[in-house]
């Protein structure tokens, strides 16, 4: 992950580990347990409470690879779950007002809740410039923006909605607003996504607990735990 990973041996040195035991946590899921939120700074736009679901598409190398990310959202409590092609289902559950986040992972020495703070160098990978002009992406006006990352030539299109805050998305979090189309760069190629569904609702607070059986840890502690004997 050589462009949003803030502390790059630590997450190698997890992914080392999980493939002990024959689990990887997909780069996507890494990407959005390090991106910084700043909920309270956001201030025009109300908070959301509903349901976003982004679908992504590998185009270059050009392949089959397909990526789903379900976001719950209820004022700051967020809940991400991401469905790969290659690494299957992964859960995460973040508080944006305290920036606190448990990745959930199942191994075969248990199931752990690890605990992050996902900070990262993320927003300073490229630079965001807003141009004229918009699209409809499911029946609602979405602006434009030129992102330039820091070490791609190649300058993209990406579209926002002004009315709900960046920081319940994955990654982009210093947008004027949330990103609902992007592409991403990564390890394994860039990705296109979108987003193709949006609904509002009140969801349960019992979305958002942790589930039985997991156990609390902090990533060094996961770290040896998955080193050990």
């Amino acid at each position: 992950m050589n462009l949003y990973c803030h502390d790059k041996l630590a997450i190698l040195s997890a992914q080392k580990a999980q493939g002990m035991f024959h689990h990887k946590i997909p780069l996507l899921l890494l990407l959005i347990f390090v991106s910084q939120v700043y909920f309270w700074g956001q201030k025009s736009s109300p908070p959301f409470h509903g349901e976003l679901l982004f679908v992504g598409t590998k185009i270059f190398p050009n392949d089959s690879t397909k990526e789903e990310m379900l976001i719950y959202a209820k004022d700051s409590l967020v809940k991400v779950v991401t469905f790969s092609s290659n690494f299957g289902k992964q859960e995460l559950l973040k508080h944006l007002g305290v920036q606190k986040s448990y990745l959930m992972l199942s191994t075969t020495k248990g199931n752990f809740a690890v605990k992050t703070d996902y900070r990262s160098h993320l927003d300073s990978t490229y630079t965001f410039q807003k141009r004229f002009g918009s699209k409809k992406i499911l029946g609602k006006r979405a602006k434009r923006a030129v992102v330039k990352f820091n070490n791609l030539e190649k300058s993209f299109d990406f579209y926002y909605y002004k009315n709900i805050p960046a920081n319940y998305g994955s990654a982009f979090t210093n947008f004027p607003g949330l990103v609902v189309d992007y592409h991403l760069p990564t390890d394994q190629g860039l990705f296109h996504f979108q987003l193709s569904e949006l609904r509002k609702f009140d969801p349960p607070l019992t979305l958002f607990m942790l589930p039985e059986g997991y156990r609390r840890i902090s990533l060094d502690d996961f770290l040896k735990e998955m080193q050990s004997p």
